[in-house]
């Protein structure tokens, strides 16, 4: 699983080591920035008698992941559950971004698990059985009048999601959108920040933004609440996994009633394009323009 150095992803690899499950735990710089990090997971499953084994991939490089594959493959023999959950937030307006910024944070947040679930498949094809879950947001899915570029990237992971869940369910693979909503982590202090600080503070105006009332008395949310909810999904038999599972109470309402009516939409549409006058492939004559008639 990606993203195990803190937050989440930390939660997920140890519920799912005092599980009994073998876990691999990624995360960047683990020579550097993360040092701490690996060893502390290190040391608690040492302690509780679980196995974790902390590698290195940069989720954003084809021979990296590989090589990462290669190794679990080399250790495990089979992979039985992929969890992408590497990511990283933003803060600001769309228009503040760079190019490259905007580019980097598709690169990392959706094209980054697109390239770890392409490196397990063929084992995962191979064996006919596996689960591949990619942790997404409730911005992934609903806008609450406002989203930005970590929003964007969250959606185009939201769709590579579920095309991959159509295509490979038929090989014995399961494929599950895990949802958060709003969460006590770290990832809001990493966010990726505008660069063009000019167009920053153009849009800086907060008299126009509702003020939210927090409640001091009120628990913030657990972010346990999204590796239990990744538990449940493994302990499930195949085929009896939901394709999407809403975590969280903070930022949540309403998003499980709009996934289950967007099902039903989706198994409509797909059913009326069974209709003869729907089932239509066009051939390129069909698809060119018609030709303009000339004299009289």
């Amino acid at each position: 699983m990606t993203g195990c150095s803190s937050g989440f992803g930390e939660l997920i690899a140890r519920t799912l080591a005092r599980d009994g499950h073998h876990v691999f735990a990624t995360m960047r710089e683990v020579g550097s920035r993360n040092a701490g990090h690996a060893s502390a997971l290190r040391a608690w499953a040492t302690e509780l008698g679980a196995r974790i084994d902390v590698l290195e991939p940069d989720v954003t490089s084809d021979s990296s992941v590989h090589a990462a594959a290669d190794e679990m493959l080399r250790q495990a023999a089979r992979i039985v559950v992929l969890v992408n959950n590497a990511g990283v937030a933003a803060s600001g307006p769309l228009e503040a971004f760079s190019l490259e910024q905007v580019e980097a944070l598709f690169g990392l947040n959706a094209f980054g698990p697109l390239r770890v679930s392409a490196a397990v498949l063929p084992t995962m094809r191979g064996q006919r059985s596996g689960l591949i879950v990619f942790v997404t947001s409730t911005l992934g899915r609903v806008l609450p009048r406002r989203g930005g570029l970590y929003a964007s990237t969250k959606w185009a992971l939201e769709g590579l999601a579920e095309s991959l869940h159509y295509e490979v369910v038929r090989f014995g693979i399961d494929v599950a959108i895990v949802e958060p909503g709003s969460f006590p982590t770290p990832a809001t202090s990493k966010a990726m920040q505008a660069q063009r600080a000019h167009i920053v503070a153009a849009y800086s105006d907060r008299a126009a933004q509702p003020r939210r009332v927090v409640d001091p008395a009120r628990a913030p949310p657990d972010p346990q609440e999204v590796a239990d909810a990744i538990k449940v999904l493994v302990d499930l038999p195949h085929g009896q996994r939901p394709l999407r599972t809403v975590a969280g109470a903070v930022f949540t309402e309403g998003v499980a009633e709009y996934n289950a009516a967007y099902e039903r939409t989706r198994d409509h549409l797909a059913a009326v394009l069974q209709r003869p006058d729907q089932a239509m492939t066009w051939t390129p004559a069909q698809a060119a323009p018609p030709r303009r008639q000339s004299g009289p």
